[in-house]
């Protein structure tokens, strides 16, 4: 039930009581007022239940206070000069009981209350159980109305509440897709810068040494002119096969820089080396085979891990050295990632956002994820994707 519906319901369940006790004070009115009270006793209820109508959050600072005054002081005079029952009050306190909330609400509960039962217990003849019973309804009307209106109060703050919590949610959740992509970005750069290093490096270093050998290639051929022909073939053949050679490798090198189909695990490398530069933990990654090749989303995937692992690690566990080790075996990539933190078999694993994350991370390649406490102590996962 939103704020709104609670309000209506309030308001609802006010105007039907009102009602009802209306279809009993009219009658009772007739029966012991002259007409012109009476009419005025009708325009009196008529005003009560237009009052009860309208919204709550319609009101003007100290209109409701107007309207108590007004309507009070109004039933009150009716009630002296005609002598007739002081009913009109227990709509009047249930009024005030549901829109003033504040202290000053009772006071003014209190104060019609006071001239009430004053005029019933000096001015008029009413029996012992008649005034406690009226006391006892006013009461009750004032404490009801009120409790109605503070249980719509509370509804209404837990409506807010639970709305800043859903959007706080959605907030985390785009700045979790924003992270997402900017790791995804990063991944990308450093793969791209380290192809580009690799690159760079092998065309610096055999690029300008087959070019050097391939002037003196040809400065050995004017050289030897007129020489015998069996070295000058040489020569060409030198020649020819550092050429091509020079040809082969600004191939790779453009192949290389630009190939992103296959990343492996160089981008994790960079990660763990640039966590170690950035923590007191020491990273040790693991690997028999030294270049896996993996397919873009494979590697993204396991970037992602790493980093959820890597900060489970420094949250929760106090490692001080974490071990990854990754493994091709057939068809299947294995990931193993465990501590030295001080997590024990005493402790209980819960599965928080950063376990939730490595689940949804590995459930979207098929994959299977597993979880321990190592003895003495640590934290240790494992997880298996097919490569197929």
């Amino acid at each position: 039930m939103n704020a709104s519906t609670a309000s209506l319901r309030s308001r609802f369940l006010l105007i039907c009581f009102f009602v009802l006790f209306s279809f009993f004070l009219i009658p009772t009115a007739y029966m012991h007022e002259p007409t012109i009270p009476f009419i005025i006793s009708l325009i009196i209820i008529f005003c009560f239940l237009l009052v009860f109508l309208r919204p709550k959050k319609s009101w003007r600072p100290f209109q409701k206070d107007i309207v108590i005054i007004v309507l009070g002081t109004v039933s009150f005079i009716k009630v002296l000069y005609v002598g007739v029952e002081v009913g009109l009050s227990l709509p009047l306190v249930a009024f005030i009981g549901f829109h003033i909330l504040e202290r000053r609400g009772l006071y003014y509960a209190i104060f019609f209350g006071t001239c009430s039962f004053s005029y019933m217990f000096f001015y008029k003849d009413h029996i012992f159980e008649e005034i406690i019973g009226y006391v006892v309804a006013y009461i009750g009307w004032y404490i009801g109305a009120r409790g109605l209106s503070l249980q719509n109060q509370a509804k209404e703050s837990s409506q807010q509440h639970l709305k800043q919590l859903q959007e706080a949610h959605v907030e985390l959740q785009e700045a979790h897709s924003e992270l997402q992509a900017a790791s995804v970005n990063t991944l990308r750069a450093a793969v791209l810068e380290e192809r580009t290093r690799i690159a760079r490096d092998v065309h610096d270093a055999l690029g300008h040494s087959l070019t050097s050998l391939i002037v003196q290639l040809n400065a050995l051929k004017y050289m030897l002119q007129g020489g015998p022909s069996d070295a000058q073939e040489a020569v060409r053949d030198m020649l020819s096969v550092s050429k091509q050679s020079l040809d082969d490798i600004r191939s790779s090198v453009h192949t290389l820089a630009a190939d992103k189909s296959s990343l492996g695990i160089t981008p994790l490398r960079i990660l763990l080396s640039r966590a170690q530069q950035h923590t007191d933990i020491k990273l040790h990654l693991i690997s028999p085979n030294p270049d896996i090749p993996l397919s873009q989303q494979m590697t993204i995937t396991l970037y992602r891990i790493l980093q959820e692992a890597i900060t489970n690690s420094i949250r929760h566990s106090n490692a001080t050295e974490i071990f990854i080790s990754i493994e091709k075996k057939q068809n299947f990539l294995f990931l193993s990632i465990w501590d030295n933190g001080n997590i024990t078999n005493h402790h209980q694993i819960k599965l928080g956002i950063g376990l939730t994350g490595v689940a949804e991370q590995t459930k979207q390649l098929n994959g299977d994820l597993s979880y321990s406490i190592r003895e003495p102590h640590g934290f240790q996962i494992d997880i298996s994707f097919p490569l197929w």
